[in-house]
């Protein structure tokens, strides 16, 4: 997310309904939405899942390709000795792991003579336990990583193995998937390291609606093209019925300025995705501002309080321990709210919500359709094999397994078929009577494998196919004037650290817009003057300095 940051509906907050693109699976669909950013699991209104993740996306993403799946069903398999892989991912362990993984090994050793453990990291330690654990030498072979994670930090750290020679000899038929083009967009160094999974370009905003609600008191996808639309839409369902509330926050929730503040301009984070690190562009121009003391994060804030004097979002609701999966799949009360676009979730939500409410449906509308957001057309997600692996060329016959043959990666992804999912077609899946997301087995794609080669939930709409072929279509993006260039934090790190305490500090309770008018100001002013204090014109400075050594080169 969109490596994506998702707004919200009308509150600054976190609406329960869109929490699209969660790096937790939203607990609808099995393909995961967060194609990018952890922070588009923060709050279901703003999802922000803003990760450039790829140029090389298909237009439809769920073609189904399977490159030489013949091929590799027919020839005799190579013989080689048995070895064991480790795999290590973001999230919880899923449910129904040691049954899958049974099935799924007894294939791989027929195949490629490995089995396959993955270990789990929870979210929140994530890209800490990672580069501890490249620090320390420990024995795993491969690992997901983005540079919307710590991916920079791995590579100037050689935590990641140099696969240049290895990868078109060892997956062949990945290799040649993702085109000549496209690897050598991502190379670092002029080496490929990580190998980079193809999926959305990024994430324009989108209004994801109660659609039953807009029916019934005369609205339309059409009603919906600014923040004021939305605003008249909810203050109208809230006056007729008192059990609807415009927005919720969720125990997820760190603040949803990236989603509200720049609606509509062409925006870039510096680093991609990173919300509490001061300095971006805007307008696709080489000029490095500080986004919090910008007129359009004070007009957000103002907006934020309205949110919050009116009444439009849940006060309470601001010290949840709810979760974006939870709100976003029981949640009926909720209105809306703004976050990323669709990635074939809109049918399994309504489907969620109308076993609560009868009648209860889900819709979205591009928010940012005339504007062509910026795009380095660069993967912001990668497979990263450890220089610890023993097994680097077993490593990447698996991956070429996930990509070319349906079998495997049907397994992989969505679990044992008829227990975890129902195939339908070569492109769709549903689950089993009485099951979902969260009581069967599931793998994020967007850590492994390209977008097309994926399953779309039976229950996508047309709104989420176009939403599909939207984000993933290069015309509809422009290339940013710095595509290429990597921030190198080494200079400033004291200061990027202090200012993120800082930031993280302050961004949930401004953003929420709580509080008097008098705490909110003062707030702000404490929070501009200790960002100061902590460094943050150095961090600017640092910025501007490298993009302007960048575009001389």
């Amino acid at each position: 997310m969109s490596k994506r940051l998702s707004k919200l509906t009308l509150l600054a907050a976190a609406v329960t309904l869109i929490a699209a693109g969660c790096s937790s699976n939203n607990g609808n669909n099995g393909n995961g939405s967060n194609t990018g950013n952890k922070e588009s699991g923060t709050n279901a209104a703003a999802n922000n899942g803003s990760t450039s993740n790829g140029a090389n996306a298909s237009k439809n993403a769920n073609t189904g390709t399977d490159g030489n799946a013949a091929a590799a069903d027919t020839a005799q398999p190579e013989k080689l000795d048995q070895v064991s892989l480790k795999l290590i991912l973001p999230g919880d362990k899923p449910q129904r792991y040691d049954e899958v993984m049974k099935a799924l090994n007894e294939k791989l050793t027929d195949k490629i003579q490995a089995t396959l453990s993955i270990q789990y990291i929870p979210w929140d330690s994530y890209k800490d336990q990672i580069l501890v654990k490249l620090a320390a030498g420990e024995d795993f072979d491969f690992f997901y990583d983005g540079w919307w994670q710590n991916y920079a930090q791995v590579l100037s750290k050689n935590g990641a193995m140099d696969i240049t020679d290895l990868f078109e000899k060892d997956a062949p038929d990945l290799y040649n998937g993702l085109t000549a083009d496209y690897i050598d967009t991502n190379k670092y160094n002029g080496k490929i390291y990580g190998i980079p999974v193809p999926g959305p370009l990024e994430y324009p905003q989108v209004y994801t609606y109660r659609a039953d609600l807009a029916d019934k008191y005369g609205f339309t996808a059409d009603s919906f093209k600014s923040i004021d639309d939305i605003t008249a839409f909810t203050k109208k369902v809230m006056a007729a019925d008192k059990t609807r509330i415009g927005g919720r926050f969720n125990g997820e929730y760190t603040g949803s300025y990236q989603s509200i503040a720049f609606l509509g301009t062409q925006r870039e984070f510096i680093p991609s995705n990173d919300f509490n690190s001061p300095g971006m562009l805007l307008n696709n121009e080489p000029k490095v501002i500080n986004q919090f003391e910008s007129q359009q994060y004070k007009d957000y804030l103002k907006w934020a309080k309205m949110n919050w004097d009116e009444g439009l979002v849940d006060r309470d609701s601001l010290f949840s321990k709810s979760t974006v999966t939870t709100d976003a799949n029981t949640d009926v009360s909720t209105i809306g709210g703004i976050g990323n676009a669709p990635e074939g979730w809109l049918g399994d939500r309504s489907e969620a919500l109308s076993k609560i409410e009868a009648g209860a449906r889900v819709d979205a509308v591009f928010m940012e359709k005339g504007t062509k957001m910026v795009s380095s057309f660069k993967a912001g997600n990668f497979t990263v094999l450890s220089p610890s692996s023993k097994n680097p060329d077993r490593v990447l016959k698996f991956l070429n397994l996930i990509y070319a043959d349906k079998e495997i990666r049907d397994m992989y992804l969505y679990g044992i078929e008829g227990k975890d999912f129902i195939a339908v077609g070569d492109d769709q899946y549903k689950y089993p009577d009485g099951l979902d997301a969260t009581k069967t087995f599931n793998n994020q794609w967007w850590m492994v494998t390209p977008w097309k080669n994926t399953r779309l939930s039976a229950n996508a709409t047309e709104t989420d196919k176009s939403s599909i072929a939207y984000i993933t279509d290069p015309n509809n993006f422009v290339k940013s004037v710095i595509a290429g260039f990597e921030f190198n934090p080494d200079a400033v790190k004291s200061e990027i650290s202090k200012v993120s305490a800082v930031v993280a500090e302050y961004r949930k309770i401004l953003e929420s817009g709580s509080g008097t008018q008098a705490q909110q100001d003062s707030k702000y002013a404490e929070f501009l003057a200790k960002l100061k204090k902590a460094g943050v014109d150095n961090i600017i400075a640092e910025k501007q300095r490298q993009i302007d050594a960048f575009l001389k080169k």
